[in-house]
């Protein structure tokens, strides 16, 4: 797993795979899911991430990692 900010566009993404992204979709409000062909998550970004939670960035942060991770281990991604 890669996790990036763009500073620019606040935005956190959560690259899960190297796998190619043929679809995407606005799961919610600002979270947008990447998927491959076999609509895996290759990947995960959240939009306006520290203007959203710019009081409790790091347990935010913490809490969205974990959630990630506990994709991975259930084999989600």
């Amino acid at each position: 797993m890669k996790i990036t900010f763009d500073k620019d566009a606040d935005a956190l993404y959560f690259k899960l795979t190297d796998k190619n992204i043929t679809e995407t979709e606005e799961i919610e409000e600002n979270i947008i899911v990447d998927y491959d062909t076999d609509k895996n998550i290759v990947g995960i970004e959240v939009l306006y991430f520290v203007e959203k939670h710019r009081k409790d960035f790091v347990s935010v942060f913490k809490q969205v990692v974990q959630s990630v991770l506990k994709m991975e281990e259930l084999e989600l991604v």
